[in-house]
């Protein structure tokens, strides 16, 4: 997780992600949120990350050209949340929309699994709205 500090960005790591529930992670997240904002998070929270989330939408972007930084496999990057007329259930309709990029270092994963692995995010995603 991506934290823009003042001084700065800061990347935080959440572990045991896929064991947590959801209260768990949400209580992580601001924690370690007020941890770097403050620059009083441990150093050993800034190493051993999988799987970076970069949320630039906060700031307005819609995409990037993300950089995988070893020894991480890959960066997600989620855009600013627009509405935009898409089609639902066969009709058109205005619905919010959260535009995401995907990069991973194809050393450790192929294209397929990297193109599973972002339909498993927007259907996790979409289940969860």
């Amino acid at each position: 997780m991506a934290v823009d500090a003042e001084g700065g960005l800061i990347v935080p790591v959440l572990r045991n992600v896929g064991e947590r529930d959801v209260r768990d992670l949400r209580a992580g997240l601001d924690r370690m949120r007020a941890e770097a904002a403050a620059r009083s998070i441990p150093p050993e929270e800034l190493r051993g990350a999988t799987i970076t989330l970069s949320n630039f939408g906060m700031i307005g972007g819609r995409f990037a050209s993300l950089v995988v930084v070893p020894p991480q496999v890959a960066i997600i990057g989620a855009g600013r949340i627009d509405q935009r007329v898409t089609v639902h259930e066969d009709q058109p309709a205005v619905r919010a929309v959260l535009p995401l990029s995907l990069t991973f270092d194809h050393r450790v994963v192929n294209g397929g699994e990297a193109a599973r692995f972002l339909v498993a995010l927007k259907l996790d995603l979409e289940r969860s709205s």
